[in-house]
Formats: structure tokens, C-alpha cells, sequence
């Protein structure tokens, strides 16, 4: 957790020192007759919103402000043909927090995921957390359109390599504090996602929905979610 806090952060940094935003006539008319422009830039639209699961096993405790995720496009390359069109492609970088209950933690059986109930009894109840975590490298390709002066509607196509899975359970035993890791999660290499936006002033509110399982078929259970969060 805190490596990627670390990787957040200086890709914040780095967005806030970004110089180009490169605007590039397609054809070449005065500023009064342009139409169109090709914009690129790097670490923008940072998102971070609430993973709610939509047909996951109960054991896993997927409920809203529970799990999350975040993530930003590394580059983003738009076109704008018009002042009420955009064209997005992005590469971006996410991961996502799958919690579990209170009283269980994710554990590796063979390579399948088992939500078990703590094995210690004499653990502490107020400090016993265990959630599964995912990383992602992906690419995007929308359409927005703006729809009135200060809104924009837009849609997403995603796609997301998903190259690294770990379970993290934390726990204590009187006052010595433990934690588990288990690495090497049979995750599906690739899984899209939709996303619908809606593009106010200052932020933007989304809605994802990821319909296919994120673990492959023999080694977990079905796990498809939605999302609900904020694109800065």
C-alpha cells in the first residue's frame, strides 16, 4: 500500500509540472475558423470510486464503501472534431480493493479463493481486515459529447491487463500486530470494462461496469462488480 501511495503521489506531481497540452490544426484556417484540435496529455483523470459486487459470494462482503478503486491515464491523446464532440484514447494504470467481512479473510487453497473465518480465536476483533488487491495496466477508447454550456456526456470502452494479484490480511494477536500475504492470484489476464460519464465544471461523476469475472473459471468464484466514483 504504500508503494502505491508513493506511485500516486509523484504521478500527481508529475501532472502538476505537465507542460504540453499540444493543440494541432488539422487544417490549416485561422483561429476564428477552426474546427478540430488533437490534444495530448500525460497523468490526468485521476478517478477513485466505491466497487459494489453484483453477484459475488456473500463470504466476500462486497458492499459499497467497502471496496474500492482508483488509478489515472498515464497518456491521453483527444480529439475534438467540434466544440460538442471529443475523442479519447488513453493508456491508464488502476488497481482495485476487494474487502471482505469483518470476521473472514481471503486465503489460497490450491490456487482457488476461499473466504475462511480466522483460524485464531484469540485474535483481535477490532483489527482483523483482509481484502484482495489488483493491479492493472489498461487502455480506453471514448466518445463525449457536450450536451449543455457546463455538461458532458460521455462513454468508455476499457480494457485491462490485469498483472498482478495479492491478498493482504492483517490481524493481532494480544499486542503483537501480524500480516499475510499471498501473491500469484489466478486472475483472467484481460477483462473490459464500461464506463458512462457525466461531465460537470469541475469533476466528473462515473459509473463502470465490469460484466465479465475477474478470476479465471477453476480458480475462484464469479466476481463482477460495478463502480460509482469521481474523475478529477
Amino acid at each position: 500500500m504504500k508503494k502505491l501511495f508513493l506511485t500516486v503521489l509523484a504521478a500527481f506531481a508529475f501532472a502538476s509540472l505537465q507542460a504540453q497540452i499540444v493543440d494541432v490544426d488539422i487544417l490549416p484556417v485561422s483561429d476564428d475558423e477552426k474546427t478540430s484540435e488533437l490534444n495530448f496529455t500525460v497523468a490526468e483523470n485521476f478517478y477513485f470510486g466505491s466497487l459494489t459486487g453484483l453477484d459475488s459470494p456473500k463470504e466476500m462482503g462486497l458492499k459499497a464503501f467497502k471496496s474500492w478503486e482508483l488509478g489515472f491515464d498515464i497518456v491521453n491523446l483527444s480529439y475534438a472534431p467540434a466544440e460538442q464532440h471529443r475523442f479519447d484514447f488513453a493508456l491508464n494504470f488502476g488497481t482495485r480493493f476487494f474487502k471482505t467481512r469483518h470476521k473472514n479473510m481471503i486465503t489460497n487453497v490450491g490456487g482457488y479463493y476461499v473466504a475462511a473465518p480466522f483460524p485464531v480465536e484469540s485474535m483481535s476483533k477490532s483489527k482483523r481486515k483482509s481484502r484482495l488487491d489488483v493491479y492493472e495496466l489498461g487502455a480506453s477508447l471514448g466518445y463525449e459529447i457536450k450536451v449543455l454550456d457546463d455538461l458532458k456526456i460521455g462513454f468508455d470502452l476499457m480494457g485491462n491487463y490485469n498483472f498482478s494479484a495479492k491478498s493482504v490480511t492483517k490481524y493481532k494477536i494480544g499486542s503483537s500486530k501480524e500480516k499475510l500475504k499471498m501473491k500469484h492470484w489466478k486472475t483472467q489476464k484481460f477483462t473490459p470494462e464500461y464506463r458512462l460519464t457525466i461531465g460537470l465544471p469541475e469533476v466528473k461523476l462515473y459509473v463502470k461496469y465490469a460484466p465479465h469475472s475477474l478470476f479465471q473459471k477453476e480458480y475462484g468464484p464469479k466476481l463482477s462488480y460495478i463502480s460509482l466514483g469521481i474523475i478529477l
